[in-house]
């Protein structure tokens, strides 16, 4: 790589991670999308590095604040989510075999959705959605995260409307990120595809990474 390539990831691995620490998400489509605009890595290795920073970037946005966890809210959105995330993990590793273009032009259209939909503002409801509406979330929370690391917008969509604190519907987010970022790394270490060709390099990219993110005053909280 070339320094400017490295000065883009880093630069963007800041401002996912700043803004995720404002927002409680966002993180994996400001990565995916600008570092795959900028075709400094492929569309799997970048989701790779996506998701080992985000394990680091959610665990440290959680320190202390586990017991805002919603474990009820929490569980029926992994239940379903938990299942697709291979299925979309494994249509991506096949895409990016055989038909790259259209894996990245299929990621272009899932951002553009995403912020479509992440652009309304729902409104609460006076009471928690019905199950199937959290399983049907994390279903496709799943998948967009088997595919790209982008698990957000849906459970975002979902939580916001919840009535929950806001403090509630953050922790609880970064919750479920965690846990479907810990199983598509071991996925992704069980059968890296093309991505395993830089598997070294994403890794110290990564570990470089965190400590950039855990060296700046603004990331880290999710108060």
């Amino acid at each position: 790589m070339h320094t400017w390539q490295y000065i883009a990831i880093f630069s963007t691995l800041a401002l996912a991670s700043y803004v995720q620490t404002l927002t409680g998400f966002a993180f994996g489509l400001i990565v995916m999308g600008l570092l795959a605009a900028i075709e400094v890595l492929p569309i799997e290795s970048a989701a790779l590095l996506c998701t080992l920073l985000s394990l680091f970037n959610n665990t440290m946005a959680l320190r202390g604040r586990w017991q805002e966890i919603d474990s009820t809210m929490m569980r029926r959105l992994l239940l379903l989510g938990l299942a697709a995330l291979p299925v979309g993990y494994y249509l991506a590793m096949w895409l990016g075999e055989s038909q790259a273009p259209l894996l990245g032009m299929l990621l272009g259209i899932v951002i553009l959705i995403a912020c479509m939909a992440l652009m309304r503002s729902p409104s609460p409801r006076q009471s928690p959605s019905p199950v199937w509406q959290f399983h049907l979330a994390g279903l496709f929370s799943g998948l967009m995260g088997g595919l790209f690391s982008t698990n957000g917008p849906p459970l975002v969509m979902m939580l916001y409307r919840q009535p929950m604190t806001l403090l509630a519907i953050r922790c609880t987010l970064l919750g479920a990120f965690l846990v479907m970022g810990l199983a598509r790394m071991g996925l992704a270490l069980l059968s890296p595809g093309r991505a395993g060709e830089h598997l070294s390099e994403l890794m110290i990219l990564g570990t470089v990474g965190a400590l950039c993110i855990n060296l700046n005053p603004y990331t880290g909280s999710v108060s």
